[in-house]
């Protein structure tokens, strides 16, 4: 197979890679939505998401992307899914992205299945909150510049104030 790099002050990129775009259109700003660099065109990124479609049934989206807007995949984390804590940051796989969000409570459902419930408090006007199983959360890793390269890491556990559901809170769905 033919690869070509693509390289500009944040990463490398070959076609065939698997990356996530991070959302810039308006409503999808903080999630990391995954796909395959398919082409290039002057420094300008051709991904087709795994998830997203173009219209029902269709075949996925094919979008150009800058690469600023792109990071490779997080690397995988050994951890439990069911070891999430309250306070840990994580993604949750939601609307065919991944959205990052905090763990308020872990709690069993009337069927005795661990669930997770994440508030979302970057969301304009309001925090949002949803309750998700452990296989749609990974610990949230951001990418970040350390002495001019480029590292993954994984935020510390926050701090949630107790008081936090007593503010206006409207579930995802």
């Amino acid at each position: 197979m033919y690869r070509v790099t693509i390289r500009h002050e944040y990463m490398a990129v070959e076609i065939g890679d698997f990356i996530e775009v991070i959302g810039h259109e308006p409503g999808y700003e903080h999630g990391y939505f995954e796909g395959e660099v398919i082409g290039d065109y002057d420094g300008i990124l051709k991904i087709r998401y795994e998830h997203f479609v173009a219209e029902k049934d269709g075949p996925y989206l094919v979008e150009m992307v800058h690469p600023d807007h792109v990071r490779p995949r997080p690397p995988h984390v050994d951890k439990d899914v069911e070891s999430f804590q309250k306070g840990d940051v994580v993604d949750v796989l939601w609307k065919d992205g991944w959205w990052q969000g905090i763990i308020y409570d872990v709690f069993d459902n009337l069927n005795n299945e661990m669930r997770y419930e994440v508030f979302y408090d970057y969301m304009p006007k309001y925090k949002k909150y949803d309750v998700c199983q452990p296989m749609n959360v990974r610990p949230h890793q951001d990418w970040i510049s350390v002495n001019n390269e480029r590292v993954w890491v994984t935020p510390v556990r926050e701090e949630i104030e107790e008081d936090v559901k007593n503010s206006i809170l409207i579930p995802l769905r």
